[in-house]
């Protein structure tokens, strides 16, 4: 079964700031990523916890989305019990029912 994993990505010309990333892993070394389009300072990123630091103004903001996205991500994932979904299948899905939290 696939899995999803969220990282933080360093913008490569400003460190300070940076994305967050789902990743979903299907099978061996199989993988495919792609954006949140959450911007965020790194400061605010907890790579132990994989989350929004909590005394950063949109911290609660931000971890309300990715938890929502991860929720999304995972019924779709165990929705498709007979396999057929690409990973990009999978993206395309997300993108087309998700909701911005503001």
């Amino acid at each position: 079964m696939p899995t999803v994993v969220v990282r933080f990505e360093p913008n490569k010309k400003n460190p300070e700031r940076g994305t967050i990333y789902y990743r979903i892993y299907k099978g061996h070394n199989r993988r495919m990523e792609f954006s949140s389009r959450l911007h965020l300072s790194a400061s605010s990123w907890d790579e132990t916890a994989r989350t929004v630091r909590d005394d950063y103004p949109e911290s609660c903001r931000f971890r309300v989305q990715i938890e929502a996205d991860l929720r999304l991500l995972n019924r779709i994932i165990t929705e498709d019990i007979t396999g057929r979904l690409t990973m990009g299948d999978m993206i395309a899905l997300f993108k087309q029912q998700r909701t911005i939290i503001k």
